[in-house]
């Protein structure tokens, strides 16, 4: 066996996770084939994660930045974005997780199996890959819990004139539009029911109900072939198996209006790669799926929540908006009133996760452990004990910086976790 690791899908999130670890120092084998084409806009976050995570890019991969504009339940839509070629993108991600010592396999892998504590993955060429750890990166199958079924029908075109470049979304009765123009080239997609017609006469509906639309497509020549994508949400299986993860849309995916997917697919990856790199440093494996697992479905619960404001806020145009809007409600778990107190949960802690006391309150469920490095319960029990508490005494007995123990001491206060405020805490924190 030559592999630590094996990941199954050589998208935005498995090559980006491939290149972490590969970088950490694992065996990393990333398997999979081309990515269909089609654009898709960036947010100022997805921009800024991209190169946090130190990604060197291709000039001309990222193009932008570019103004957004559209309306949406009767209001004006402002603001910026950046276009992305997906094919491009996932072509330079693979090619830096090569660089940072990844192993490449372009192939599909066929079956997979856990036989004796290995994982072992057939390839459709022929052959078996095998490691103790896998990752699965392959988007949205197995298992799921999922929101309505929604369908993204993309068309790149050609168009006669070269026309200011930028985005526009805007709504119709039975779905909703978002279309980029670069120089002289157009990408539309639209968003519907997947049997709302055929997708081919979307395009048409579309621009028939979107002035706008109809202006940008006049003389425009398709380019290539449809491209049709899942657009539900979903949430995949967690599973108990700590040797076996999920990343991407295998493991989270939103609906396109409540997240941008390259956003998640970098964030999933840079969440589950801290979490293996502890797991490889000697932590715990169970705790560090655990922690996984738990953040996943905090995102989709907080994508889901958003997507059914962005529905209901057309719900008066068509049942299509009001239908969909319900759908997400009612994925929506049932509100529990959190006692605010003292757990223990599994945190990050200098690089490895470990199990904390944390402060759990209604608006942090999760609960939290640190505020500027602080730990809160030590510096809680600190607070309850001393005879005559202070910011110097805490700064003393926590090893921290008064600042930051100033900070830490009004944010017990402001979640009602401590009564009193000690000398030195100014009173408007």
């Amino acid at each position: 066996m030559t592999h630590d690791i094996l990941i199954l899908g050589a998208g935005p999130s498995g090559s980006v996770l491939a290149r972490r670890l590969a970088s950490a120092g694992a065996r990393v084998t990333l398997v999979g084939g081309a990515s269909r084409p089609g654009w898709e806009g960036l947010s100022q976050r997805s921009h800024a994660l991209l190169a946090d995570e130190g990604e060197q890019l291709p000039a001309g991969v990222i193009y932008g930045p570019l103004r957004r504009s559209g309306a949406w339940a009767g209001r004006p839509v402002e603001g910026t974005e950046w276009l992305v070629e997906r094919q491009r993108l996932a072509e330079a991600l693979r090619a830096n997780a090569r660089s940072a010592g990844a192993d490449y396999r372009s192939d599909t892998v066929t079956g997979l199996v856990k036989d004796g504590g290995i994982w072992r993955a057939r390839l459709r060429t022929g052959g078996t890959l095998a490691a103790p750890l896998v990752i699965e990166a392959r988007g949205r199958r197995g298992a799921e819990r999922r929101g309505p079924l929604l369908l993204a029908v993309g068309q790149q075109f050609h168009v006669p004139r070269a026309g200011a470049p930028g985005t526009q979304i805007q709504a119709t009765d039975a779905g909703w539009c978002w279309w980029a123009v670069r120089e002289r080239a157009l990408w539309v997609q639209i968003v519907a029911r997947p049997r709302a017609g055929h997708p081919a006469a979307w395009l048409a509906a579309a621009a028939a109900q979107i002035p706008a639309l109809a202006r940008v497509l006049d003389a425009a020549v398709a380019d290539g072939a449809p491209v049709a994508r899942p657009a539900h949400a979903r949430l995949g299986p967690a599973g108990c198996d700590p040797t076996r993860w999920r990343v991407g849309d295998a493991a989270l995916a939103l609906d396109p209006l409540s997240g941008q997917g390259v956003y998640e697919a970098l964030r999933g990856a840079r969440l589950v790669a801290t979490a293996i790199e502890s797991v490889l440093g000697g932590g715990d494996a169970p705790l560090a799926h655990r922690f996984v697992a738990e953040r996943q479905a905090e995102a989709w619960a907080t994508g889901v929540r958003r997507a059914a404001g962005f529905y209901r806020e057309n719900a008066a145009c068509s049942a299509f908006w009001a239908d969909t809007a319900a759908a997400y409600e009612a994925l929506l778990p049932e509100a529990v009133r959190v006692t605010a107190g003292i757990e223990r949960r599994p945190v990050l802690c200098e690089g490895r996760i470990t199990e904390r006391e944390v402060v759990v309150t209604a608006e942090h469920p999760r609960g939290v452990w640190h505020v500027a490095g602080v730990p809160l319960v030590s510096l809680k029990g600190y607070l309850e004990s001393a005879e005559h508490a202070t910011v110097a005494g805490a700064a003393a007995a926590l090893d921290r910086p008064p600042t930051a123990v100033a900070s830490a001491i009004h944010w017990l206060q402001q979640t009602g976790m401590v009564a009193r405020r000690p000398a030195g805490v100014p009173s408007g924190g």
